[in-house]
């Protein structure tokens, strides 16, 4: 009768074990119920300058530049010297203009404004603006003006910081723009240390900017992507080659309507050493004037052994121009040596243009004929033959 009142051991380990967690559970509700002394609390003030600094790391410059609203301690953190090298400011407000001025440093060497909202005024830098710049920033060498909206009557290209190296405005509204003249005119004056220059997606480019662009002596990257207007050009485009562009090494003209045209005029540009291509999503490659093997021509240029073919540019009394086929050698036509050539998406591109360039392209590294009408026999016999020339088709 003893032993039968007895618990199991299971029965007794359950037991054990339901009994201990009760003061734990008491306990954790405890703890949970007392509040922490203020003292406790950790807030952002106090921390040390140097874990706010690495905070402000991840911030974006717009809302760096904002720290000046909330206190003393923040605003003098903000303005450290090594946050604004390479500012971006990714959200520009006109009305928060005085407040950007005040962060830029001596040391600032680069600086991009766009705005993600529709462009407006309200979103785009002043004449004021673009002034104060070269006092603030005396070193300042790239700076990019991404969905602006400009007026030419208080914004023009004279006003620009005059050290710039690199210059970009892309996706940008010029207002007001005089029909006898260039918005780009006096820009090899204004900035005459300029080597790159991006003028990408702005319908306000015309073929008479590029008569203003020619003349800057270091400029070796032009990059003229998306610019619808940039088009039958050839009184431009052949000045220019002949007078400009010393030396230009990269000329970019993807989703730009050039045409064989054009290509004739840069090739004459001995300094030339890669060209991108890529047709306009509305080109109409049956009627409208496009890119073919007699334009590509003038970029297969000879070694000493070689007889090479270059084009004529005719132009009739009437105003027509016309392209013609010379197969006789001519010593005093000097032509690019490319290294980089993408042409895509353009279908009169054919074997013929691999035929020629297998010969007389020796210096081509790399070939883009995506889109073209090149077979796939053409190009195997091509990269047998030119091993060093990486081809994407």
């Amino acid at each position: 009768m003893e032993n039968s009142n007895k618990r199991s051991l299971e029965d007794e380990c359950q037991y054990l074990h339901t009994e201990t967690k009760k003061p734990k559970a008491s306990l954790v509700s405890k703890t949970t119920l007392e509040p922490k002394s203020s003292k406790e609390i950790v807030g952002f003030q106090d921390l040390s300058d140097d874990v706010i600094m690495y905070l402000f790391q991840f911030l974006s410059h717009d809302n760096l530049a904002k720290m000046a609203l909330i206190c003393p301690n923040l605003l003098r953190i903000s303005h450290d010297w090594t946050l604004w090298k390479k500012p971006k400011f990714d959200k520009f407000e006109r009305y928060m203009e005085d407040t950007y001025l005040s962060y830029l440093k001596e040391n600032t060497t680069e600086l991009f404004i766009t705005c993600n909202d529709a462009p407006s005024s309200d979103n785009s830098v002043s004449h004021s603006f673009l002034i104060q710049l070269e006092t603030k920033c005396p070193t300042l060498q790239h700076l990019t003006l991404k969905n602006q909206v400009f007026d030419a009557n208080e914004i023009c290209v004279k006003m620009l910081h005059r050290k710039l190296k690199t210059l970009t405005i892309d996706n940008t509204t010029v207002e007001n723009i005089p029909d006898s003249s260039s918005y780009l005119c006096g820009i090899n004056n204004a900035c005459p240390e300029l080597e790159r220059i991006i003028m990408t997606n702005n319908d306000w480019f015309l073929p008479n900017c590029l008569y203003a662009l020619a003349k800057l002596e270091r400029l070796n990257y032009l990059s003229l992507a998306g610019c619808k207007q940039f088009k039958d050009c050839i009184p431009y485009a052949s000045i220019t080659a002949i007078t400009g562009f010393k030396s230009l090494q990269t000329l970019d003209l993807r989703f730009t309507p050039v045409s064989d045209h054009e290509l004739v005029c840069f090739q004459r540009l001995t300094s030339l050493k890669n060209v991108f291509l890529e047709s306009p999503d509305y080109m109409n490659h049956e009627s409208d004037p496009t890119i073919t093997d007699l334009g590509l021509a003038g970029f297969c240029t000879a070694t000493f052994e070689f007889q090479y073919p270059y084009i004529q540019i005719l132009i009739d009394r009437r105003g027509g121009v016309n392209l013609r086929r010379v197969h006789e050698r001519n010593d005093n036509v000097d032509r690019c040596s490319i290294e980089t050539l993408h042409v895509r998406n353009y279908p009169k591109v054919t074997d013929a243009f691999l035929k020629s360039a297998v010969r007389t392209c020796p210096y081509l590294k790399s070939l883009d004929i995506t889109g073209s009408r090149c077979t796939p026999e053409e190009i195997e016999f091509y990269k047998a033959n030119r091993p060093s020339t990486n081809v994407i088709f």
